[in-house]
């Protein structure tokens, strides 16, 4: 039988990757779960982790802003934390994640033989009748410098700006034609630089090459295969291309389906979705990026830890370390001042890892972690201060705007002994231009209802006598919202901030 054993090992094994079973040299051989389904639960110390470290790292990763975190070893979950106000089985936005996805549809494309090759010239594939500024540089782009941020394009991308390149991109009519008519900074693989319109075209090639948006070949090709259900990509463009940069959400338990993937090689229950070389790639990160990364194929590496991983805005992530056998997932909202470090992460992990083998059973450990878990998804207040008699007199009051930045029409907040509520009405179309929530007033958010657009969580307290101040998140949306109300007499100003930097001043008054 131990003879079967490894020679069903080796033969999986000379099928690309891992195939169905570990590695060759455990002498405890594992048949390799596939989370199609569901994935499969375990404490860390069957799976050679411990308990008490990864309660301590769950710990520190809730005093940032944090949504969830999910660590799976041998495929199987061995730690799963969500942060209130989140909740499990919401579909997250990734932000840049997005673009590791799209890195592999593309490999899909090479698998699939839509596309003959990564060095093939972009303006080939994606002849557009109004690309300017055509020179040399720019007829030389190829596919694989799309893949590794290095194209060339001159570009701005910082802050979100109405300056910058990826916000004229939005505002253009056609972003396909925008992104290649960009003039030339460098000849394409002299330099790394980040830059979204490089996946945009990567998008507009898969619609190109397969007459499909983005998310409809994802669905097919990649999300079904893998079990993935919590899909949602927003909408496509003028001409059918899906956001290829931003715009994907997924669970946390979908997104570790994706590093799963290529924890495997690229190989799922036997069939082999990606080609290992591109998940090589990924994993060696040839090209020199930022902040000591390395970078491959739309995914960042630490080749010297071992690790790679895919990164969005706010702390999303996806992280694979191949020689522990471990995805890791982490969403959140943290703003762009903040982050929780994807080194010090891999550190916190490696240090938890004891042994290939199991361990023994740690009952103390394991209640430390468990209690760490129920922590988590408890809410933690903050100081509010008391209930000014103004509450009183502005309560139900309609307070409208001209139009403004935010389309906001008009603004109700509706003060009562429990479950006090906020109504927000917009310039947008009938029907859908109605936003309404229940807001906590004791320092804890209170979630509403379902609606179409998500699961609202707001909280509020009075900063001042005049000053109404309300905290809202939309679950699985990587920020929050920050409205503050100073009320005079009719009249009400409100400032708005939320965690992308976005700021809005507006000016309204009550008829009644």
């Amino acid at each position: 039988m131990r003879i079967r054993m490894l020679m069903l090992a080796v033969m999986a094994a000379s099928l690309g990757g891992l195939g169905s079973f570990a590695k060759a040299d455990d002498p405890n051989l594992q048949e390799v779960l596939w989370p199609t389904k569901s994935w499969q639960t375990s404490s860390p110390e069957q799976q050679g982790m411990d308990s008490a470290r990864l309660a301590r790292l769950i710990e520190a990763v809730g005093t940032y802003k944090q949504d969830s975190l999910t660590i799976i070893r041998h495929g199987r979950i061995v730690a799963d934390a969500y942060y209130a106000p989140y909740v499990p089985d919401v579909s997250h936005d990734l932000r840049s994640v997005t673009k590791s996805v799209v890195g592999t549809l593309t490999a899909i494309l090479l698998k699939k033989g839509n596309l003959d090759s990564v060095d093939h010239p972009v303006v080939d594939l994606l002849s557009e009748k109004q690309i300017q500024e055509m020179d040399t540089r720019k007829k030389s782009i190829t596919v694989q410098n799309l893949l590794d941020m290095n194209s060339g394009i001159e570009w701005v991308e910082k802050l979100y700006t109405p300056e910058e390149t990826i916000m004229r991109m939005y505002e253009s009519p056609n972003r396909t034609a925008f992104v290649l008519s960009q003039p030339m900074a460098n000849a394409p693989g002299a330099s790394f630089y980040y830059n979204s319109g490089n996946p945009y075209l990567l998008s507009s090639l898969i619609t190109r090459t397969t007459g499909q948006s983005a998310f409809d070949f994802a669905k097919k090709e990649l999300f079904e295969p893998l079990g993935i259900k919590s899909a949602k990509w927003g909408k496509v463009d003028a001409q059918g291309v899906t956001d290829g940069e931003a715009g994907l959400s997924l669970s946390p338990h979908d997104m570790a389906r994706i590093g799963y993937l290529y924890l495997h090689n690229g190989q799922w229950d036997g069939k082999q979705i990606i080609p290992p070389s591109w998940v090589e790639r990924a994993q060696s990160g040839p090209v020199d990026a930022t902040f000591g990364f390395h970078y491959g194929n739309l995914w960042w590496s630490y080749p010297e830890k071992g690790a790679y991983m895919a990164r969005g805005r706010h702390s999303q992530l996806i992280l694979v370390i191949p020689k522990l056998d471990v995805v890791v997932t982490m969403t959140g909202f943290l703003n762009d001042t903040e982050f929780y470090s994807a080194s010090g992460l891999i550190d916190d992990i490696s240090s938890a890892v004891k042994s290939d083998r199991p361990l023994p059973d740690n009952p103390r450990a394991q209640a430390l972690l468990a209690k760490a878990i129920h922590r988590a998804a408890e809410d933690k207040p903050y100081v509010v201060g008391n209930i000014p008699e103004l509450a009183k007199s502005i309560s139900g009051k309609v307070y409208g705007f001209a139009d403004n930045k935010l389309h906001v029409k008009s603004f109700t907040l509706n003060f009562y002994e429990s479950d006090s509520s906020w109504v927000i009405t917009t310039f947008g179309e009938p029907g859908r231009n109605r936003f309404t929530g229940l807001v906590g007033l004791d320092g804890l958010y209170r979630k509403s209802p379902p609606a179409g657009y998500g699961i609202n969580a707001a909280r509020g307290r009075w900063t001042s006598e005049h000053t109404f101040v309300m905290e809202r998140r939309i679950l699985g949306h990587s920020e929050t919202q920050t409205w503050a109300l100073t009320f005079d007499g009719d009249k009400v100003t409100v400032n708005f901030e939320n965690t992308d930097g976005f700021k809005a001043e507006l000016h309204g008054e009550t008829s009644e």
